[in-house]
């Protein structure tokens, strides 16, 4: 693993070099104070990683997140991911999370991103068939 640029309890972010992409975990129940706090510090993260790696993308392994609330998922696409697409970000892989109610809310989540032509979002079940996706089509 490369040097972790953050981590809470429930949260870690850090860049796999192999690809090259930001990878931030999620595990368990986040409040919506702390989700919205971290997904900030992911955004300030990406600004700041952008003249290091000016195609980096985004992994999100979200196995083990639990159920978020439909106003911070619509926060996050009005409000944030126009901030990733500022910072660069073309494509985003989700692991789904092994949660009913966490895989919901992402299911919400990529649609309505890829509604709104934002950027590329792909769900995946398997971290590295998501890395060799992110890799072809960031370097193909």
């Amino acid at each position: 693993m490369s040097k972790i640029l953050y981590e809470t309890h429930n949260i870690r972010f850090y860049i796999d070099e192999s690809i090259p992409c930001l990878v931030n975990e999620w595990h368990g129940f986040i409040k919506s104070h702390d989700f919205r706090a971290g997904i900030l510090k992911l955004a300030e993260i990406l600004e700041q990683q952008r003249p290091l790696y000016p195609k980096l993308s985004m992994l999100a392994d979200t196995r083990t997140l639990g159920a978020l609330t439909r106003v911070d998922l619509e926060w996050v696409t009005n409000e944030i991911n126009p901030l990733y697409v500022d910072a660069g970000v073309t494509h985003e892989a989700f692991i789904v999370s092994q949660d009913v109610f966490g895989t919901s809310a992402l299911n919400r989540y990529t649609k309505q991103t890829t509604e709104h032509g934002i950027f590329t979002v792909q769900l995946f079940d398997d971290i590295e068939k998501a890395k060799t996706w992110l890799k072809a089509e960031l370097y193909p």
